[in-house]
């Protein structure tokens, strides 16, 4: 049975990985990382930026996004009622030229040019944030999960969520680990790793401490994308 947590090494290459922590570091644009009620290290204590809204990271944040995009048709292969049981969108079919619903039972017949059209008319990611756990302190210390009704944000992005998609930028030789409670699992950060996995409480984590080296990771989500966008009108 599988827990739905998947791994994928080498997404991004080690130079990029430390290309990325040394455009951080030298940025001094990182603030004390914020949980959903913002900011309390007794719960995440961390140094965060989001790349999304910092400058001149276009250039990073395209190859995010075309590396998390592959991440992404790998985990829609192998759990195909991700996309198919939600929202059962429709495509043209390669051999008859028709119009036909994208099921679990015919994915294996369109390519993946074609599934990833589909993959990015229906979800979208969240803003990108580049995280550092300092080594002996830093931590996601709280058990949490990822969907919820959000305090401040009008759009309720929280309640889109999807997926879960974090990169190690580095390895940590001890500690650091992504702890999940109900599957009883570690993973351990090593660097250019995409993990995928569910938001939901059923995939409740948190942060391990890291002991040898300070930790880096860049996380965010994949969410639907706005129900106007999907099916062309506002909802109502």
């Amino acid at each position: 049975m599988t827990d739905f947590i998947q791994i994928y090494p080498d997404m991004l290459s080690r130079g990029d990985c430390q290309h990325l922590i040394e455009k951080f570091e030298s940025g001094g644009l990182a603030t004390p990382g914020q949980t959903g009620q913002g900011v309390d290290v007794t719960k995440k204590d961390s140094m965060d930026l989001v790349l999304n809204t910092a400058p001149d990271w276009q250039p990073e944040l395209a190859a995010l996004a075309g590396a998390t995009a592959q991440g992404l048709l790998r985990y829609v292969r192998q759990f195909p009622s991700l996309i198919c049981g939600a929202i059962a969108p429709s495509l043209v079919h390669p051999k008859t030229g028709k119009p036909t619903p994208l099921t679990v039972e015919n994915m294996a017949e369109f390519d993946d040019d074609m599934l990833l059209q589909v993959i990015r008319a229906v979800f979208r990611l969240g803003n990108i944030n580049l995280q550092k756990y300092r080594a002996g302190k830093g931590g996601y210390h709280h058990w949490h999960s990822e969907v919820y009704p959000h305090p401040a944000d009008p759009r309720q992005d929280s309640l889109h969520r999807v997926l879960v998609f974090m990169y190690y930028l580095n390895d940590v030789a001890e500690g650091g680990e992504t702890e999940f409670l109900y599957q009883a699992r570690k993973v351990r950060p090593s660097a250019g790793s995409l993990v995928l996995f569910p938001t939901d409480f059923t995939h409740t984590h948190r942060g391990c401490v890291p002991a040898s080296e300070d930790k880096y990771i860049l996380t965010s989500w994949v969410l639907f994308q706005p129900a106007a966008q999907l099916y062309g009108r506002a909802p109502g």
